[in-house]
């Protein structure tokens, strides 16, 4: 079952400050990338519920990016939001995941939560990678909704997983 994206973050945010590391809104966006693309190559189904963008930096999920980017490259001490329909205010989107999913943004954030915002980037921006191929066919000249569609990150991720074994 696919995740609301402010749920994923904020399990990301919980094991990030676990284990004693600190998240910038850059390498948030990248490391929840990086956990959806695993997932669906790993078992066939999105982590998140809604699309990534090919932005100039890398894939961004943009109502996680909006919703932080007050913090700016500054270390995120808060969490993702939700307006509680019955009091009309935010309150922090509750994490609820299952054992599987749990385990695989565990191990996703304390491999691409050690690693520079610089190499998150340049990862991403693999030749060939998801967001390479939108950014490519867009010729270089970024237009608002540029999606990276899941069934491209799916193939591509999966090529890597069957390359390895």
């Amino acid at each position: 079952m696919a995740r609301d994206v402010r749920e994923i973050a904020n399990a990301i945010l919980d094991v990030a400050e676990a284990n004693g590391l600190v998240l910038s809104n850059l390498p948030l966006n990248k490391i929840i990338y990086f956990a959806h693309a695993w997932y669906l190559a790993q078992y066939g189904e999105p982590l998140v519920d809604s699309a990534f963008e090919a932005w100039q930096h890398g894939p961004v999920h943009p109502q996680v990016y909006r919703q932080l980017r007050t913090y700016g490259d500054k270390p995120i001490k808060g969490r993702l939001t939700r307006i509680d329909l019955s009091t009309g205010r935010d309150v922090p989107v509750e994490v609820g995941l299952g054992e599987q999913e749990h385990q695989h943004v565990e191990q996703m954030t304390r491999f691409y939560g050690t690693k520079s915002a610089y190499w998150l980037v340049q990862k991403t921006h693999e030749p060939g990678a998801p967001w390479d191929q939108v950014w490519t066919a867009a010729e270089g000249r970024p237009m608002p909704g540029m999606v990276i569609p899941d069934s491209m990150t799916e193939s591509y991720y999966r090529d890597i997983l069957r390359r390895r074994v």
